[in-house]
C-alpha cells in the first residue's frame, strides 16, 4: 500500500516539473522574440545588386533601407527616390562616413570600379552592428521638441527601425514611439515631465 507521504512526494514532484518545464518554455520564447527584434539591423537590400556610386542615373531601389541608400546616396537623398523619411537616413553619419570614403578614393586617384568596391565594403559592415534593446533607459515620459534630428512616419516595424536608427547614430540620445507606426529621433533630452499624452521617450544609457 502506497504511503499518504509518498503519495504527496508524487504530488510535488510533478507541480516542480511544470513549474520548470513552463519557465523553460517562456524563457525560450522570450529568447526567440529578443533576437527577432534585436540581433542585426533592418536590411532587406540585396547589396550584391547594389548600382555603383558612379552611375548617376540609377534609380533609388528603397530610400527606407539604411544600406541601399548607402549605395546611392544621390538617388535615394537628392533625386526621385527622396521622401520625407529620407533625413533619418541620408544624414546618419555611418551613410555620410561610407560617402565620404568612396570621395576620398576618387579624389586619391582611384577609378570607379576600385572606389565603388570599396563604398560596397563600407556600407554592407551596417548589417554587423549588434542592436540591443538593454543600451536604453526605461523610457521616460517627457516633452521634446526643439532637440529632434529627424522623424519616421508610416513605416512597418517603426519600433525596430527607430531603436536601431537611434542606437547606431552617435549624435542620438533618445527617440519616441507614436501611433500609426513613426518616431522622431532626438539629440538632446529634457527630463522636465511632459503633458498627459506625450510619448514615452527611451534614452540611450550613459
Amino acid at each position: 500500500m502506497i504511503s499518504r507521504s509518498s503519495i504527496w512526494c508524487v504530488v510535488i514532484c510533478s507541480i516542480l516539473i511544470l513549474i520548470i518545464l513552463g519557465i523553460a518554455v517562456w524563457v525560450f520564447v522570450w529568447k526567440s522574440k529578443k533576437a527577432r527584434f534585436e540581433d542585426t539591423p533592418t536590411t532587406t537590400f540585396d547589396i550584391s545588386t547594389a548600382p555603383t556610386a558612379a552611375n548617376k542615373d540609377t534609380r533609388c531601389v528603397n530610400s527606407t533601407d539604411i544600406v541601399s541608400v548607402c549605395m546611392n546616396h544621390d538617388n535615394c537623398c537628392n533625386g526621385s527616390g527622396a521622401n520625407p523619411n529620407s533625413k533619418c537616413f541620408c544624414s546618419h553619419p555611418f551613410v555620410g562616413g561610407c560617402n565620404d570614403a568612396y570621395k576620398t578614393c576618387l579624389a586619391g586617384g582611384g577609378n570607379a570600379d576600385e572606389c565603388s568596391a570599396t563604398l560596397k565594403t563600407c556600407c554592407s559592415k551596417y548589417s554587423s552592428i549588434d542592436i540591443m534593446s538593454s543600451n536604453f533607459q526605461k523610457p521616460i515620459n517627457a516633452s521634446q521638441s526643439s532637440n529632434q534630428i529627424c522623424n519616421l512616419n508610416g513605416m512597418k516595424d517603426y519600433e525596430q527601425r527607430c531603436m536601431e536608427l537611434c542606437q547606431t547614430n552617435p549624435a542620438c540620445r533618445a527617440y519616441s514611439l507614436a501611433t500609426g507606426g513613426g518616431c522622431t529621433l532626438y539629440d538632446a533630452v529634457n527630463y522636465a515631465e511632459g503633458k498627459t499624452g506625450d510619448n514615452y521617450v527611451y534614452v540611450i544609457k550613459t
